[in-house]
């Protein structure tokens, strides 16, 4: 199964869009996909103290034990969302901080993350408003680094390399058309889809 964690509140979107295409190309390879929409959920993205102690126990909530669930049962997934003030949306954030918690996406030994992830493909698209050219000369290797870095390898993701569509507001048919011709060919950035 292909885990796809969607993060736009719009199904009018661009974004939605993406989601729409990713999904059609993915089930067009025969894969079965869930799409967990954070925003249709009823799943807060705040990370309470009393959630927070007992995750250190590994007992986690309802909400997030359903998602881990998902997480577990997946063989790749995709994060896929507009960059807001240089990250996630808040919800994408919450997503991270409930379900990647201590005891099921890592572990800590004398400060040391252990990550418990065994190399499950994490792949992540993502639009963002300014153009490519733009983005480039500065967020893209920042943003992508840290996603790699506090995400992929702290627990133990193999990172898929991120899709950037930029310029996604202001885009036109064209530019679309090429955005929309890699979204289909993303699915061959995961090892699981070469191998076939």
């Amino acid at each position: 199964m292909h885990l796809i964690v969607y993060m736009h509140p719009s199904k009018d979107s661009f974004n939605h869009a993406v989601l729409a295409t990713y999904r059609e190309a993915l089930e067009q390879l025969g894969k079965e996909v869930v799409v967990r929409d954070l925003y249709r959920l009823p799943f807060a993205p705040l990370l309470t103290q009393t959630e927070y102690d007992r995750s250190l126990m590994n007992r986690y909530a309802d909400d997030v034990q359903e998602e881990q669930a998902y997480v577990e049962r997946a063989e790749a997934i995709t994060f896929l969302f507009p960059v807001w003030w240089g990250g996630f949306p808040a919800i994408g954030k919450g997503y991270v901080d409930r379900v990647l918690a201590y005891g099921f996406a890592f572990e800590l030994e004398n400060e040391k993350p252990i990550p418990k992830m065994e190399g499950k493909p994490l792949g992540m698209i993502y639009t963002t408003g300014a153009t490519r050219d733009v983005w480039e000369s500065g967020q893209k290797d920042w943003m992508e680094r840290l996603m790699k870095t506090a995400i992929a390898d702290f627990c133990g993701f193999m990172q898929i390399p991120p899709l950037h569509l930029g310029h996604a507001v202001l885009a036109d048919d064209n530019e679309r058309k090429r955005m929309f011709a890699s979204v289909r060919a993303y699915p061959d950035q995961f090892p699981i889809f070469r191998e076939r």
